[in-house]
């Protein structure tokens, strides 16, 4: 089903989660009291977790349709291509804008990767503040060879891949500030390799939590 932008969560502290392999032994239950949007594999942390999902890969959605995404109670939304021509309804499909940040309210920013994506989201939604947790943008710092929290990439990290997801923020950085005045993106990985934004801990935003608002029907 195609969506138009509409402002859920105005003015409200939203935090993203990536995938980052900094996140494999992390409490989720200290994302409760958020508005989250978890990209790709977080839907499986559940919906008290994860508000809202987020995919822009055909597929590891046909992979995860099979996997209980069709059964996850919250919003699911992509920028595909081929879901933007035809999706099931409980899918909800924005157009792919391939350079830079969208603010058309019918497409959304890709950034080639649904980090990006993601953030372009949160911004049409209304957060004030994006946080965003697990954008480690390179492999476990333990020498093995795992790039996610999950098992959704398995095998030889990519390290081009890598700098290719944070050379996109860093070209269109800017853009989220100049199609979205007055909000602020902070990356929550004190060691990511992406350095567009902030950085700060989790410990340090937690005084800021606004209270949790009920999901939209």
């Amino acid at each position: 089903m195609k969506w138009k932008a509409q402002q859920w969560w105005a003015g409200a502290n939203v935090v993203i989660i990536g995938g980052g392999d900094s996140l494999r032994s992390f409490d989720w239950r200290r994302l409760m009291p958020f508005m989250t949007i978890g990209c790709n594999d977080a839907y499986q942390l559940g919906p008290s977790v994860c508000t809202v999902c987020i995919f822009g890969d055909l597929n590891w959605y046909h992979r995860h349709c099979s996997r209980g995404l069709k059964e996850f109670p919250n919003p699911v939304f992509t920028n595909q291509p081929s879901l933007y021509i035809k999706s099931p309804d409980w899918v909800l499909a924005m157009a792919r804008e391939k350079t830079g940040v969208a603010n058309d309210g019918e497409s959304l920013g890709w950034g080639g990767n649904t980090g990006f994506a993601a953030v372009n989201l949160a911004l049409y939604l209304g957060a004030r503040r994006v946080f965003l947790l697990g954008f480690d943008m390179k492999r476990s710092e333990d020498g093995e060879r795992r790039s996610n929290w999950h098992d959704h990439n398995v095998g030889k990290p990519n390290d081009a891949s890598y700098k290719r997801f944070s050379d996109q923020f860093k070209k269109h950085g800017k853009q989220f500030f100049e199609k979205f005045p007055g909000r602020e993106i902070v990356n929550l990985g004190p060691d990511s390799n992406m350095n567009t934004f902030p950085k700060m801990k989790l410990d340090e935003i937690i005084p800021i939590i606004e209270t949790k608002e009920a999901v939209p029907a």
